[in-house]
């Protein structure tokens, strides 16, 4: 229906003109009412943000509407505590004011410093990095005991973090308490004392089971689904990370590499030279369940191994390199074969990785774990530290095998209830085909 052509009356009766004078009333009403209530959302809204702007829950940054607004980036260790300085600001002011309302209307007590160690903690998380961590000042102890080879109490077990599950064990060190309690290799420990470790990161979930002194720990372990109850002594452990010895043809030797520390390349390059006095012919060298450690320790015993040349090396986020360098020309002068498995990651790879590529030896077992990146531990001015990912690893021809891993050049499984070592002996079998 068309309405425009609807004339108005020219006259209104007195009802009308009352009806429409009420009308006119009630509209100007109407409109004195919105114009109040906008005035008020609007003083209200002003107010709100001057309240957020006193108490530091947001800023105002005059500089984002500048044209000339530049991103910039840091690398390295010096600057690690002024990157990002504008977020910081920011969070900063948040956590200000969150401290503010919690301390001044928090009903009851809180832990200080626990509370700081779980925000720190939290915060270096939300970056969704399982190997980046933040270690209080006791944590940051033990974890620079680990890497430096020191003498500690613990209960002499090799593993590594297995997500949910908690720790898997791996192996035993020479005179284990863990293994003389019962624990077996493939036991995943779960809880340590009072602490769930399921979750954690390795060093953070290993710094549990030591201590300064002799003592005892509880252990809660799963096995094939059923649940055990463990109480373990904790001994002094003065650690032997290379053991070596002559096999039974008189002619191999086998060399055992259990983890990468600063003492590692010295009790490698002792082992080679006892079993060269003992007039052996080949050498085996053994990576299963070496979970890695310290780069340069792998770097150096692979300067023992090959030829003078790039031995790999890792590019940081800025796209700079540092290239990992063999200094000495002299090489291993026997055939030998490095034996990998599922949890050979980290350092280990580094090793293979260069092994591999000058194609100085196979590699028998199955794929590594592909743990292709690197991590930085800075030290904070209070003794706590901060452990952060900072490149990706590659290997001399470039290779780069993060979340991937290396595959063997002779595929060989260890069966779980194998009652031989089937892929030492694949590797012996290499040995005759040459």
């Amino acid at each position: 229906m068309n309405f425009d052509n609807i004339t108005p009356p020219n006259e209104y009766t007195e009802e009308q003109k009352k009806a429409i004078e009420l009308q006119r009333k009630m509209n100007k009403a109407v409109i004195l009412s919105v114009t109040a209530g906008v005035l008020i959302t609007l003083g209200l809204g002003i107010i709100t943000v001057l309240l957020l702007l006193h108490f530091g829950v947001f800023t105002f940054n005059k500089n984002a509407f500048s044209k000339d607004n530049t991103t910039v980036q840091t690398q390295g260790t010096d600057s690690a505590a002024s990157a990002g300085a504008s977020d910081s600001s920011d969070i900063a002011a948040k956590l200000s004011a969150i401290e503010s309302v919690m301390g001044g209307y928090y009903y009851g007590g809180v832990d200080k410093a626990k509370a700081e160690d779980a925000v720190c903690k939290a915060y270096v998380s939300s970056y969704g990095d399982e190997y980046s961590v933040y270690y209080n000042g006791e944590e940051y102890e033990k974890l620079s005991e680990s890497i430096q080879g020191a003498v500690f109490y613990g209960v002499g077990i090799i593993c590594r973090s297995d997500g949910d599950n908690g720790l898997v064990v791996l192996g035993f060190s020479d005179n284990s308490s863990a293994e003389e309690a019962g624990i077996l290799e493939g036991d995943y420990i779960y809880m340590i004392n009072d602490t769930d470790v399921r979750g954690m990161d390795t060093d953070s979930a290993i710094s549990n089971l030591r201590s300064e002194d002799a003592s005892q720990v509880k252990l809660k372990v799963t096995r094939d689904g059923e649940e055990f109850d463990f109480t373990v002594e904790r001994r002094p452990i003065d650690e032997v990370y290379v053991n070596s010895a002559v096999l039974d043809d008189g002619i191999t030797g086998y060399i055992r590499i259990k983890e990468f520390t600063s003492n590692t390349s010295n009790q490698f390059a002792t082992a080679v030279n006892d079993l060269k006095s003992k007039n052996v012919e080949r050498l085996v060298i053994d990576l299963r369940n070496n979970t890695g450690g310290v780069v340069s320790a792998a770097v150096n015993m692979l300067d023992q191994i090959l030829p003078e040349g790039s031995l790999g090396g890792m590019q940081f986020a800025d796209g700079t390199r540092q290239t990992f360098e063999a200094t000495t020309p002299e090489k291993l002068d026997m055939p030998f074969v490095v034996l990998c498995n599922q949890y050979t990651a980290s350092a280990s790879e580094i090793f293979a990785a260069a092994i591999q590529d000058y194609e100085a030896a196979p590699l028998v077992g199955t794929t590594t774990f592909g743990k292709g990146i690197t991590q930085r531990v800075v030290k904070l001015t209070d003794g706590s530290a901060v452990k952060y990912t900072d490149a990706e690893l590659y290997s001399p021809k470039g290779h780069v095998w993060h979340k991937k891993g290396l595959t063997p050049d002779v595929e060989s499984e260890l069966a779980e209830d194998a009652t031989e070592d089937t892929q030492l002996l694949d590797a012996l079998e290499y040995f005759k085909r040459e």
